[in-house]
């Protein structure tokens, strides 16, 4: 564990493919052959290589706090079994993560799954964990095509830990409404471009979007969807200025293309609104956009709100030496301690035992509060997926703004830690 402490110190982003590479190699539990094997999805390597490190921090740091709590080791058919993380690297690529964890099952002989981060990748791994009937669990895709997947196939096997993209992105334009409402902010031209990546998760989140902005009297002026690292968002923001846009909204998954899509918004000489879903993932978003990122909003990750998230924060980079990134690093923590926690109420490894009892567990996390819909339609479009719900009763996100440096909380009002700044607008 020396070893991974000094690693993490000096991590850098310009050479997390390398590091990422070596902190795979590492066995992090002092265990033997019976350890219990937990192959942690995510892209470790790749475009959303960042994404990877808070992953496999978030996971360290449950498993350290496991044993320190008394978690583990954990009691199974009788023995006592440790825990063993395996990283499971989807790359960002479909093909890839099939691969992955096709390896994982059949050659590192992983007991059980959790984790994932692309919509993507999530749709094509689901069919694999159940050709092996191997419990997959907290995986954070959210396209709504898993949780069809799960209705019309029967799955059991697979826990979806992000609520489909639909629920969270409309939210969005629930905001606005209530600024309008409120007499906060109502541009009389109500013009809007949206701009993705080319992936489930982003088709999702702009067709959410569009669907909601249409239904309160907004005009889609421009759709752009390009690769997942694209960074080249010059032409498509002066196009959007070009055709009168008030309100542009974007995400990826990866923080070069976040960052350079606001940089671009301000470049073009946008104004109006800034729907920038992502940001919240990356905790260094300021040295990466400047000033740029003022007035923009995104809701996509939970917010420090309470004493213990303050807490954990605070541990986390005294651990690591980084901040951490709630969305991926917190979320891994949470699903981790569920997960060991869910094995303990089990007693055993036994598949359906296994899985009936996450099913009926609910835990109260550091983020989120945590608890599996048994049937459509529970806060939940699927079962075995994550009921959303307000804030620490639920699945859900709360609003922040970003200006000067600083991103505060504006809603709902009632967490609000400022006062939302209307952006000029043209």
């Amino acid at each position: 564990m020396a070893r991974l402490r000094n690693f993490a110190n000096y991590l850098q982003i310009a050479v997390i493919g390398t590091a990422v590479a070596a902190l795979t190699a590492i066995a992090l539990p002092a265990s033997g052959a019976d350890a219990i094997k937990i192959g942690v999805m995510g892209p470790h390597s790749g475009p959303a290589a960042r994404v990877g490190q808070d992953i496999q921090q978030g996971v360290t740091f449950a498993l350290e706090d496991a044993r320190a709590e008394g978690d583990l080791p954990v009691t199974v058919d009788g023995e006592q079994r440790d825990i063993e993380f395996v990283w499971v690297d989807s790359e960002s690529s479909p093909e890839k993560g099939v691969r992955a964890i096709r390896r994982a099952i059949t050659e590192q002989e992983v007991d059980l799954l959790m984790f994932g981060w692309h919509s993507s990748v999530g749709l094509a791994v689901i069919d694999v964990s159940a050709e092996y009937d191997v419990i997959h669990f907290g995986s954070l895709p959210a396209t709504d095509g898993i949780s069809r997947k799960i209705i019309d196939s029967g799955y059991t096997h697979y826990f979806k830990g992000w609520p489909v993209i639909g629920a969270m992105a409309e939210q969005y334009v629930v905001a606005l409404n209530d600024w309008k409402a409120r007499g906060l902010w109502d541009p009389e031209v109500k013009k809007a471009g949206i701009l993705v990546e080319d992936s489930d998760w982003g088709r999702g989140w702009g067709d959410s979007i569009k669907a909601r902005l249409t239904e309160s009297g907004w005009e889609i002026v421009g759709e752009d969807v390009t690769k997942m690292d694209e960074t080249a968002f010059g032409a498509i923001m002066t196009k959007y200025r070009a055709l009168g846009a008030t309100l542009v909204g974007f995400t990826y998954n990866n923080p070069a293309s976040v960052f350079a899509a606001v940089k671009a918004h301000a470049d073009a000489g946008l104004e109006g609104m800034l729907f920038a879903e992502g940001m919240g993932w990356f905790p260094d978003w300021h040295q990466g956009t400047g000033d740029a990122a003022n007035y923009a909003v995104s809701m996509d990750s939970p917010r420090a709100l309470t004493e213990s998230q303050n807490t954990w924060l605070g541990r986390y980079k005294e651990r690591f030496g980084n901040d951490a990134s709630p969305a991926s690093g917190g979320h891994a923590y949470d699903y981790a301690r569920m997960l060991i926690k869910g094995l303990t109420a089990a007693g055993t490894l036994d598949r359906a035992t296994v899985g009936d009892t996450l099913l009926n567990l609910e835990h109260s996390g550091v983020w989120q509060h945590y608890a599996f819909a048994k049937t459509a339609g529970d806060n939940a479009m699927a079962p075995y997926e994550v009921k959303t719900g307000p804030f620490m009763q639920g699945f859900s996100f709360p609003m922040v703004q970003y200006n000067n440096g600083e991103s505060k909380v504006i809603w709902p009002e009632e967490y609000a830690e400022g006062e939302f700044l209307a952006p000029p607008t043209n």
